[in-house]
């Protein structure tokens, strides 16, 4: 099976482009060419009827004015008849009513009688003449009218046809050799064009070969026909994303082993103060012991978070939805809740639109809501308020908290979602804060094919909006959105009713 993998070809797109340019042009070029050859051949033929035509009613006319007296000496009828047939390279027979051949200018039937359907056709008057191209001759048959229109007889008149097929071997032989001249310029313009179209693509295939090797600084030029401008604007976004991924990871590998060595530290300067201090009292090592295990405690907490995290995380996580009453969830959070706010005389509120019941992982979103009222609580600013409102449409539910805290600044909204970052570090440490929660919270959302947004201004409280599907397989209807490149904003009734 591999061996059959490394011997499968793929036609490259110069080879492609080069095929179809030429495949086109020979189908036009064939279209044209048997065009202009049959039209060249019809023109032809028909003007050498209409001109045997013109002379066999020029010689009819003079027949019917000296009334079939062609050898008279009075006239040249008979000059006349052998000299048109001469120069025409054919025959002409004059035959009267009685079907006899006046005037034969091969003298081969002259006196002779003759009857044809043809020939019947033309002296009954059913049809008015009869003309035809065949055995390379042209051929004409016309009546002999006098001046009442009586039918005095016919007149059939021959003509050679070589010239005419002679001029059609000409001009079959010259389109023939201008097609090739034509051709020759259309595979040299369709090589030049086939190279012009897959150059850019080349130089950016050698390029993204050369990235692949890690080197992710290195950008594709944004150049060349549109198509390959959008395929290395989209490149470079990708790569952006993959370094500064990559960037993440590192930091996050960094804040990780920072964290984690915090805690151990303070415990090792804790137990070794013990240690050097030969007269510490009961009260000193309780003292003491009550701070490791505080740095214990925040030990277990980052673990516990970080373990959140990954649990969290939409391509590992284990989702256990069940149908699930919204209203009764944020009810227990806020009970949970209120002691804390209570504390700092925050005035806590709570206000539900609609019943709503969803299909939820109910501890995952208790994680999310909890994180956000709490963080609420304690960013706030003593004797303020956090407004919690539930409201849903056909399609999802929204949660949004809002509070009257320090705020989050400009610089800093599109960051607080990052793993442990902190609007303000020691502030963050003084609460309890590990930087996870708003990126566990968003990896849960993002679980439940949600999303999170967030409104704030420095001094001025923070606002955060939470939309989750009400049945899971709007999340499928959502992907679908996301593929096809379109989005769709949603408005957030608790918008409307405030």
């Amino acid at each position: 099976m591999e061996e059959k993998e490394k011997k499968k070809h793929h036609m490259s797109m110069r080879t492609f482009l080069l095929i179809t340019i030429l495949s086109l042009v020979l189908l036009v070029m064939a279209g044209v060419s048997l065009g202009v050859i049959y039209f060249a051949g019809q023109t032809a033929s028909n003007s050498l009827l209409d001109q045997t035509q013109d002379q066999a009613e020029r010689l009819a006319d003079q027949i019917a004015l000296h009334h079939f007296r062609i050898q008279s000496s009075q006239n040249t009828l008979d000059a006349d008849l052998s000299e048109t047939a001469f120069l025409a390279g054919g025959r002409i027979l004059v035959i009267d009513q009685n079907y006899r051949i006046q005037k034969d200018t091969f003298s081969f039937q002259q006196d002779s009688y003759i009857i044809s359907e043809n020939i019947m056709s033309v002296m009954n008057g059913d049809k008015e003449m009869q003309s035809w191209i065949r055995n390379s001759y042209a051929e004409v048959i016309l009546p002999i009218k006098d001046e009442d229109g009586t039918i005095l007889g016919v007149i059939v008149s021959t003509a050679t046809a070589k010239p005419i097929e002679q001029r059609y071997d000409t001009i079959v032989r010259n389109t023939l050799i201008l097609d090739g001249i034509v051709l020759a310029g259309v595979i040299l313009a369709a090589l030049l064009i086939s190279k012009l179209s897959v150059r850019g693509l080349r130089d950016m295939n050698r390029r993204i070969s050369y990235i692949s090797e890690g080197n992710l600084e290195v950008k594709l030029p944004e150049k060349g026909f549109r198509e390959t401008c959008y395929l290395a604007k989209n490149y470079n976004g990708v790569i952006a994303k993959l370094a500064d991924i990559d960037t993440t990871r590192q930091e996050f590998v960094s804040d990780v082993s920072h964290e984690l060595k915090t805690p151990i530290t303070s415990m090792k300067v804790l137990a070794e103060s013990l240690l050097q201090n030969e007269g510490a009292t009961t009260e000193d090592y309780r003292e003491f012991m009550t701070d490791i295990v505080d740095e214990i405690d925040r030990e277990t907490k980052i673990i516990n978070d970080l373990l959140a995290l990954v649990k969290t995380d939409r391509q590992n996580v284990v989702m256990n939805f069940a149908e699930t009453n919204i209203n009764d969830l944020i009810d227990v959070i806020m009970r949970r809740v209120a002691p804390l706010a209570q504390a700092r005389n925050i005035e806590l509120t709570y206000e539900s639109y609609k019943q709503v019941t969803a299909d939820v992982d109910e501890v995952k979103l208790s994680l999310v809501i909890s994180n956000l009222v709490e963080n609420a609580v304690k960013y706030n600013v003593d004797n303020g308020w956090v407004r919690i409102t539930l409201n849903s449409d056909h399609k999802f539910f929204y949660i949004k908290v809002a509070d009257s805290g320090v705020g989050i600044p400009e610089d800093a909204k599109d960051k607080v979602f990052e793993r442990f970052y902190r609007v303000g570090k020691d502030r963050s440490r003084d609460t309890g804060g590990t930087g996870l929660g708003l990126a566990i919270a968003r990896a849960a959302i993002n679980a439940h094919g949600g999303t999170i947004r967030l409104y704030s201004e420095s001094g001025k409280g923070t606002t955060f909006t939470v939309r989750i599907p009400i049945r899971q397989e709007e999340i499928k209807a959502a992907d679908e959105l996301i593929d096809d490149g379109t989005t769709a904003e949603v408005a957030d009734p608790a918008d409307e009713k405030e």
